[in-house]
């Protein structure tokens, strides 16, 4: 599962219709600390970039001529324009680098291109250009937070998914942001980040998150996916009863724990918080408690990692 989070790794793309050339730099990108994924034309490049563990990419390798799709049988030469536009477009931020075999079209490219993007040449070139995608990767932001936090974002890509991992790297990246659009956005992604750690605690642990809080299913219809967090929260501090101070069933989490505790906190803020930002009340939150529930669910995704090793 490649989700960029190892500390001293780079997720990065490479489209070229050579595969040998494809698979001899994969294996030079790996001593390099970079992760390649591999693409025969600019159709599967595109299908990589909008997958699941597209946001993870942080450089994009292109061939000056390649297919533009998986069933062109000779490489177009517009290729390199129709890439760059819709990779400029899509990921505007990641570092982009051409590379070609033909020495015409690397004196060309190079001269028109100058100042815009870097052309090399294959067979000479490739470690120049992986050492400078490698430099500019580290500099973007989404790669610097994945490897501060890569322990949860880590986990967060086992156990919940690769999409999920990005996700919350997004969270991470913008739990400082002040503009309500921001703040509510990344509140239901956290809201989301919390239901698929229930998901995914109830495939190893259906003692502790049951079925029927995971999955509803009406009478004569097949199940479909519905996390009642609120139900969740008190089967798995065992029923706890204030007023007669006592437990009606096993108890999975101390409801005076930290842990109860964060799961209460980044269920409760984040559904009040998302309907407040409309209003001037108490409940409105700030960047501040953005930050304060996405530190609460890195701290769940440690429990979940914790929990699924018994």
């Amino acid at each position: 599962m490649v989700t960029g989070a190892e500390v001293g790794r780079v997720t990065m793309l490479a489209i070229d219709d050579d595969r040998k050339y494809l698979d001899a730099l994969f294996r030079d990108s790996r001593k390099l600390g970079i992760d390649l994924l591999q693409a025969a034309s600019l159709e599967e490049g595109k299908e990589i970039l909008e997958g699941a563990g597209g946001r993870s990419i942080a450089g994009i390798i292109l061939d000056v001529e390649c297919y533009r799709r998986r069933s062109d049988e000779t490489p177009d030469s517009g290729f390199i324009i129709a890439a760059t536009k819709y990779f400029t477009e899509k990921a505007p931020d990641t570092p982009l680098v051409a590379i070609t075999g033909v020495q015409p079209l690397y004196d060309r490219y190079r001269k028109d291109f100058d100042g815009i993007w870097k052309v090399y040449r294959k067979g000479r070139d490739e470690a120049e250009m992986l050492r400078y995608l490698r430099e500019r990767a580290f500099g973007l932001e989404r790669v610097k937070v994945v490897h501060r936090y890569h322990d949860a974002v880590e986990i967060a890509g086992k156990y919940l998914g690769e999409d999920a991992a990005a996700d919350l790297a997004d969270c991470l990246i913008g739990m400082g942001e002040t503009s309500p659009h921001r703040i509510r956005g990344t509140l239901a992604n956290l809201r989301t980040l919390q239901e698929r750690i229930y998901v995914a605690l109830h495939g190893f642990r259906p003692d502790m998150v049951p079925e029927a809080f995971v999955v509803f299913r009406g009478k004569g219809e097949a199940g479909k996916s519905s996390v009642n967090v609120a139900r969740i929260l008190e089967h798995l501090k065992g029923n706890y009863d204030p007023k007669t101070q006592r437990y009606e069933g096993t108890i999975h989490i101390h409801h005076r724990s930290a842990t109860y505790r964060f799961s209460e906190m980044v269920y409760k803020v984040t559904s009040d918080g998302i309907h407040a930002l409309d209003g001037d009340g108490p409940a409105k939150p700030t960047r501040y408690t953005v930050q304060a529930v996405t530190f609460a669910l890195l701290d769940l995704l440690l429990w979940l990692k914790e929990t699924a090793g018994k």
